[in-house]
């Protein structure tokens, strides 16, 4: 397991071909339970350490829900992108199966999350720095993935990672600020 991790992070492209040769789905969503669950349970059980060990649980068992569901659904979108662009040698089941290893990062800065815990609120400027530094670490697996699963090169891999998610800042987030700056308009 520790091999396996490391090679995923650390020699991402030969990891991530291993990988794609056989069947992962199983361990894929294992390690994304664990790296979620363990990075969102040692910062909401340090938070939240006067709430009862329910509702910590129940926060855990949401964010990891919410944020599979999630991940499996942004990589439906970049198979469709890359289909749409014309590499279609893709394997879908074999991107969905990387999916699960891209979370890796966030198991590695768990024990920094513990840190930023036990500096009180000063460790929110430490956890909000170390959620970027973990999405940024993603997202270049993410394209390590990409590049893997449709034999494609990694600029291209790049270029579909940001296309994707301006797709999804356009959808979603850009109507929401719109929305603001006319509220606000309208208030002063």
């Amino acid at each position: 397991m520790r091999r396996k991790t490391f090679d995923v992070l650390f020699d991402t492209k030969a990891g991530m071909t291993l990988l794609v040769k056989r069947p992962c789905l199983w361990r894929s969503g294992w390690y994304f339970t664990m790296s979620t669950g363990f990075f969102t349970g040692v910062a909401t059980n340090v938070w939240l350490l006067e709430q009862p060990l329910e509702v910590r649980f129940a926060i855990i068992v949401a964010s990891v829900i919410v944020l599979g569901t999630a991940l499996t659904l942004y990589g439906f979108l970049l198979h469709g992108i890359l289909e749409t662009f014309g590499a279609v040698s893709g394997d879908p089941k074999g991107l969905i199966c990387l999916l699960g290893y891209t979370a890796l990062p966030f198991l590695v800065l768990t024990p920094v999350s513990l840190l930023a815990g036990k500096l009180g609120l000063a460790g929110l400027v430490l956890l909000g720095g170390l959620i970027v530094v973990g999405a940024c670490w993603m997202l270049y697996l993410l394209m390590r993935s990409l590049e893997v699963v449709y034999l494609i090169d990694f600029k291209r891999a790049a270029a579909t990672v940001l296309f994707s998610l301006l797709l999804l800042y356009i959808v979603f987030v850009l109507p929401l600020q719109l929305l603001g700056c006319l509220l606000l308009r309208f208030l002063s």
